[in-house]
């Protein structure tokens, strides 16, 4: 006892603990890193979902002679990848390439002629044609 207080001197002075210290080691390490973790998981996949390409007057005429091959039956479509430009009566006029497959297992080829207008954002063929 205390000659002051009539308490015992044994105990040591309540102190109140917070709840960091409370929480075990292990959780204040792996609660904040699966937050940040998961953060740039949000991040990184908006960023990819806006780094869409966006359609080319190539990529529209390579999309509708595949497309049109395919209708008929046709497998392995392999188009170009390089095409040609001209501009005609405020079109795009597309020339290139394309091999494919028929149903009897023979390879075509042909040449490929898109019409391609552009008003504002939209692109939209106006025709894709194929000649042997």
């Amino acid at each position: 006892m205390s000659p002051e207080t009539d308490e015992l001197a044994t105990e040591p002075p309540a102190t109140q603990s917070s709840w960091i210290a409370r929480t075990p080691l292990w959780a204040r390490i792996v609660v904040p890193a699966v937050v940040l973790v998961g953060g740039a998981a949000v991040v990184v996949s908006a960023m990819a979902a806006e780094a869409q390409p966006p359609a080319t007057v190539e990529s529209m005429c390579r999309s509708a002679v595949e497309a049109k091959l395919e209708t008929r039956g046709h497998s392995d479509v392999d188009v170009s990848r390089s095409f040609q430009i001209a501009e005609a009566d405020g079109a795009q006029r597309v020339s290139g390439t394309v091999s494919s497959v028929d149903d009897s297992g023979h390879v075509d080829h042909a040449q490929v002629r898109c019409v391609v207008r552009v008003d504002g954002d939209t692109i939209r063929v106006v025709s894709a044609r194929l000649s042997d």
